[in-house]
């Protein structure tokens, strides 16, 4: 895949040029751009590390080619975490990746929300309000659970 890692760089092996890495899919955009816009950068991949107890290595890459996100990780963690799922991962990910980013979007407020803007300039209340059906000052996640 030729793609670059969350902050634009590409990923490089290191002094360890036979690292192997793979790339395993997390399912919707709309979650992590969200969580990123009320979050901070950085802030999904700080969710998947604690979660799935990731080693440092773990980063979160884009495919301009797919429009999609990926979860890159060593061969520890993809093949020996068992949080992440071994062999089923590529395909059980998507919905473990999800529901943590769900989780972390239900704990969300009108406030949280409120001063956040997407790279369309759209306020976040309005981006939550199309992404998850948020409507009001309650919590954002009592809408969105219908995804």
């Amino acid at each position: 895949m030729n793609d670059a890692d969350r902050d634009g760089h590409r990923q490089s092996c290191g002094a360890n040029e036979q690292a192997v890495l793979h790339d395993v899919p997390l399912g919707p955009n709309k979650f992590i751009l969200a969580i990123e816009a009320v979050r901070g950068p950085g802030a999904a991949l700080a969710l998947l590390r604690e979660h799935l107890q990731l080693r440092p290595s773990a980063r979160l890459v884009f495919s301009s080619y797919g429009g999609c996100y990926f979860l890159r990780l060593d061969d520890v963690d993809r093949f020996e975490n068992r949080r992440v799922g071994q062999l089923e991962a590529v395909s059980i990910m998507p919905f473990k990746a999800g529901e943590i980013f769900r989780n972390e979007v239900s704990t969300w407020t009108a406030a949280d929300v409120a001063g956040v803007e997407d790279a369309e300039g759209v306020g976040a209340g309005q981006v939550a309000s199309r992404w998850f059906g948020f409507t009001g000052p309650t919590k954002v996640g009592k809408a969105h659970r219908g995804l």
